[in-house]
């Protein structure tokens, strides 16, 4: 068993390193298997299949939603991309996870990453280097390491990082690193229409399944708040009759009703609970968080979490990934904002989703400035992804929030997880996500699956209100 303190500071934890040249990888990296100047992080889970002719790598998990899949996916993807390049994608759309997978043969390699790129993959802009992490390639590069001062918050604008030599790989797209060419593979068909009762029953299952795979000789620890993306969470947990407790993190007055809910919630179902204190942190640790990403969510917390977990192979479930089963952009599409389709469009629904609290920050650095070069990103975005390609298959609004917000946000802030668990959200299939914006839009808005995967479960998980006002409540 490994153990963690405050004390210990990984460096890059769970990272990965490919060149197709001679690199100097991080002190604490081992070789990786097959690959020539491939290195990774001893705490990376990597599973491989197959040989330099043809080959399979998964980096992280990679676990099935279908109780008739094997528990040995590199060995079945192997299998299905000896068919063909299609069938091994369209096997991707039924594992959950988070995971890179490089894939094909010596001379011939390409990357993918999971359904929402949880897990992130960059990439050299000039070409032969991806990594795990931004600042990884940009050190590959050798020379002088830029980052701009451009204000962002959840994302970076397209695909481009502000560093001018690195780029990220978008959800639903692979990078194939030997011809320096990324290539969209879905979506290819809209959504089926479904019934409440059948998206929540083939969710449920599929969670379900990929919870119990994921907690084979590992702590499980479920993230709890007053939402209800939490609650479901908490409800795979216990349809899957795992033993876990859940957990709560956050020190000011802002996650107050979260900790006191959660800590009820918990109690209703039988749950242990623990509110994460926050211990002052070491100046080695913040250094290697600002290594690890770009831009800080939850970083001021991680060393009391390393602390809680303990143990680095402990997983870390959360359900943020939920939020693409709603409409996040409600607001916009009644405000008339038109459809985030062309980089002008992406620009700006990117801008409004930043929120008042940049205000200050974009005016002084220039609107028009800003929008120039946010514009020109997502230009890039469009063109290097085939994102045109894909318009009138899936909802436009639906696609930009689970390709950019949920991969160049939530993917990129998962680099933060790594220093203390596996992160893991058991939704993160594109089985899954097409079940829950199959239903209605009416039905998304009000979170009906949610509901009734809730309901499905056990009944005492709506006793209590989902975001009540104030807890506890007025007597």
């Amino acid at each position: 068993m490994i153990s963690m303190s405050l004390s210990d500071v990984p460096q890059f934890p769970r990272g990965f390193l490919l060149a197709d040249y001679p690199i100097e990888a991080p002190s604490s990296f081992v070789p990786g298997p097959l690959l020539d100047n491939f290195y990774v992080h001893p705490w990376t889970n990597v599973r491989v299949a197959g040989n330099r002719d043809l080959f399979v790598i998964i980096l992280g998990h990679c676990v099935p939603t279908s109780p008739d899949q094997n528990d040995d996916p590199a060995n079945d993807l192997l299998a299905c991309l000896r068919i063909s390049e299609g069938n091994f994608l369209r096997e991707l759309n039924n594992y959950s996870g988070r995971h890179a997978i490089i894939f094909g043969s010596l001379g011939d390699i390409r990357v993918v990453n999971d359904a929402t790129a949880m897990r992130a993959v960059f990439y050299a802009d000039q070409g032969g280097v991806i990594a795990s992490h931004a600042l990884l390639v940009e050190r590959a590069l050798g020379g002088e390491i830029r980052r701009d001062d451009l204000p962002f918050k959840y994302g970076y604008p397209g695909n481009l990082t502000p560093y001018s030599r690195t780029r990220l790989l978008t959800a639903n797209t692979y990078y194939w690193m030997t011809a320096h060419v990324v290539r969209r593979f879905w979506p290819v068909a809209p959504p089926l229409p479904l019934t409440v009762d059948e998206a929540a029953s083939l969710a449920l299952e599929a969670a379900t399944t990929a919870m119990l795979s994921m907690a084979r000789d590992r702590s499980i620890k479920i993230a709890l708040t007053s939402g209800v993306d939490s609650r479901t969470i908490l409800a795979v947990g216990l349809n899957a009759g795992l033993d876990f407790e859940a957990y709560t993190y956050g020190d000011a007055r802002d996650t107050l009703r979260d900790r006191l809910f959660a800590k009820d919630l918990a109690a209703s179902v039988n749950v242990p609970h623990v509110v994460v204190g926050r211990p002052e942190q070491s100046e080695a640790l913040n250094e290697a968080l600002d290594n690890a990403h770009y831009q800080a969510h939850h970083a001021k917390h991680v060393g009391g979490l390393m602390e809680f977990f303990s143990e680095p192979h402990d997983v870390a479930v959360t359900g943020n990934l939920l939020e693409i089963g709603r409409d996040n952009y409600y607001l916009a599409r009644r405000d008339g904002h038109p459809a985030p389709i062309t980089a002008e469009a992406m620009s700006r629904l990117h801008q409004r989703t930043m929120g008042k609290r940049m205000k200050s920050s974009l005016e002084k650095y220039g609107l028009d400035r800003f929008s120039s070069i946010s514009q020109a990103a997502f230009d890039s975005f469009i063109k290097e992804t085939g994102y045109i390609h894909s318009v009138g298959i899936l909802d436009p609004f639906d696609q930009f929030y689970w390709e950019h917000w949920m991969g160049a946000w939530h993917g990129t802030a998962m680099n933060e997880r790594d220093f203390y668990a596996e992160a893991f959200i058991p939704f993160n299939s594109r089985r899954i996500f097409e079940a829950l914006i199959g239903v209605t839009r009416e039905e998304r808005d009000r979170s009906a699956v949610f509901y009734r995967m809730l309901e499905l479960v056990d009944p005492r998980l709506l006793k209590l209100p989902v975001n009540p006002k104030q807890w506890p409540p007025k007597t």
